[in-house]
């Protein structure tokens, strides 16, 4: 009796490597100016978020005026990581599904999938945490002693170390949360909701 015949989708894992490093390949790199685009509005705006997450970490204790001025602080880069971190999580998403399409078992795909998720937020956060480390003394100077940032980062001098690790992980895992699809519903009512209020409040054209 001759043996069975192996059936197609019994294709062994090695014969898919060259596809899943293609698909990493093509996954992870900004290629086209959708991808630039992702790259600039995530790792910008979590570059930008580092600071004062940062600081606010390293520092033990801090008077609530202080931290609400490192809320404030924050608030201009929340709607460019909103923005980017949904198209983000969206090519997550297809990339995962065509992984699987293409038959890569479901841990591959998983991990092929998320590295541009970790990447991009992780660069912008290294670079905003490292800038912030390396400059907190000139900026504690140069600041009024009045500012409630200069009493942030002269409380701050001593748990640098793993408050940047600490900020950069924050800010991976709420990109990832903001990319989610229930995040991306929400931010397309928000985008109708003003497309909306926009109409209303634009002035007739002259005939």
């Amino acid at each position: 009796m001759s043996a069975p015949a192996p059936r197609p989708d019994a294709e062994p894992e090695a014969s898919r490597l060259p596809t899943l490093l293609w698909l990493f390949w093509r996954f992870l790199p900004p290629l086209d100016r959708a991808d630039q685009r992702m790259l600039t509005a995530v790792a910008s705006a979590c570059a930008y978020l580092a600071v004062p997450l940062t600081v606010g970490l390293a520092a033990p204790q801090l008077p609530a005026v202080t931290l609400i001025s490192l809320l404030c602080l924050a608030v201009p880069a929340l709607p460019l990581w909103w923005w980017g971190a949904v198209p983000l999580g969206k090519r997550r998403r297809e990339t995962a599904l065509a992984l699987r399409q293409a038959r890569i078992n479901t841990r591959a795909a998983a991990v092929t999938s998320i590295s541009r998720l970790l990447v991009y937020p992780g660069l912008g956060a290294a670079v905003g945490a490292v800038l912030i480390g390396m400059l907190h003394g000139p900026l504690t100077r140069l600041l009024p002693q009045t500012a409630p940032l200069e009493s942030a980062i002269r409380a701050s001098t001593a748990r640098w170390t793993l408050a940047g690790p600490a900020a950069a992980v924050l800010l991976v895992v709420a990109t990832a949360v903001l990319g989610s699809a229930p995040s991306a519903a929400c931010f397309a009512v928000v985008r109708r909701l003003m497309a909306r209020f926009d109409r209303r409040g634009a002035a007739p054209q002259p005939q």
